[in-house]
């Protein structure tokens, strides 16, 4: 069970051990929207599909404040939605474009929420 707790004192959460935690557990969850064969430092182009299996999926609690876990339940929906439009498209593609510009303010938001910087940087 992967629980991610926004609940505890802002001061704790900036300390690197657990901003790499949060990095974790994200990669892990969006492993898991991707399938579980997915290397998460791979080559966009090669990523296998495969969905996983219901009964393989793992619990996850997200505790915090209603903003807290909104922003990072969105932020980490654009991720996924920016992988997408990258592995379909292209990083060049106007649909790659548009999906980073949504990602960006959900990203500042997240940030601004919790205190924490997300945990991905795209170069540009």
């Amino acid at each position: 069970m992967i629980v991610i707790d926004f609940t505890k004192n802002s001061k704790l959460l900036t300390e690197a051990g657990v901003l790499g935690m949060l990095g974790a557990w994200t990669k892990t969850i969006l492993r898991h929207m991707y399938g579980k064969d997915v290397q998460m430092v791979a080559d966009l182009n090669s990523i296998n599909m495969n969905l996983i299996k219901e009964e393989d999926e793992p619990n996850f609690i997200i505790r915090g404040k209603h903003r807290d876990v909104k922003a990072y339940a969105t932020a980490l929906v654009r991720e996924k939605e920016y992988l997408d439009a990258i592995v379909d498209f292209g990083k060049k593609h106007p649909s790659a474009a548009k999906a980073r510009a949504n990602l960006i303010p959900a990203v500042r938001e997240f940030e601004s929420a919790t205190g924490l910087k997300w945990p991905f940087k795209d170069e540009g």
